[in-house]
């Protein structure tokens, strides 16, 4: 299974969003190494100096400081800055609840991981991460058929997104659905994906 990178870096922040099991990355993007989470705890100690030239910390820099502390899986602390951004009347509302939601999903916490994409999706019904990341949250808790639909929502805003199809092949396989999800692997096929050409292979042809 895939994940959606949902995350855009404001400012210099390296903004992510980690992947869990049997859940890849979008784009093949690889979270972990070395150098990241070396920059990534760098960018929290320049965040936690005081800068002499800037009396009042924005929604941007508890935003970014969250990013940073979701890069090197301090969720907790992720959680505590993506609060307090949200009370400083963000601009970018439906992206900071999701995020908090995968921060959530990744301590176990789905059910407030739902109701934070929830949110998300109560301020912009179209926001396509918000269906995608609630549908992890749903696969995660075992939650199958839900995550199928939400999967379906994200493939009717977004007709071209391999990782929904992907992802919604695999959980479609797991509830005993084989022929749909033979049709969705090949549709991500002619999406680019090669992953599902390995399972279309396996389980199709």
């Amino acid at each position: 299974m895939k994940l959606h990178n949902t995350a855009i870096a404001l400012g210099v922040s390296i903004a992510t969003a980690i992947g869990m099991s049997l859940m890849k990355v979008n784009k093949n993007l690889v979270i972990g190494s070395t150098a990241v989470v070396i920059g990534a705890g760098l960018m929290i100690a320049l965040r936690d100096e005081d800068d002499p030239n800037k009396k009042v910390k924005n929604y941007e820099y508890f935003f970014n400081r969250a990013q940073d502390k979701f890069e090197v899986a301090n969720y907790e602390g992720a959680i505590l800055d993506y609060n307090k951004a949200l009370g400083l009347s963000p601009i970018e509302i439906c992206l900071i609840y999701s995020m908090r939601g995968n921060a959530k999903r990744n301590l176990g916490d789905f059910d407030g991981a739902i109701d934070d994409q929830n949110k998300a999706l109560g301020f912009d019904p179209l926001y396509v991460d918000g269906y995608f990341n609630r549908a992890s949250a749903k696969y995660k808790m075992g939650d199958f058929v839900g995550a199928i639909d939400d999967y379906s929502q994200v493939i009717k805003i977004n007709p071209k997104d391999s990782d929904a199809f992907f992802n919604r092949a695999n959980l479609k396989k797991e509830v005993g659905d084989i022929k749909s999800a033979c049709e969705d692997w090949r549709k991500a096929v002619n999406l680019g994906d090669e992953e599902a050409k390995k399972l279309l292979k396996e389980n199709c042809e």
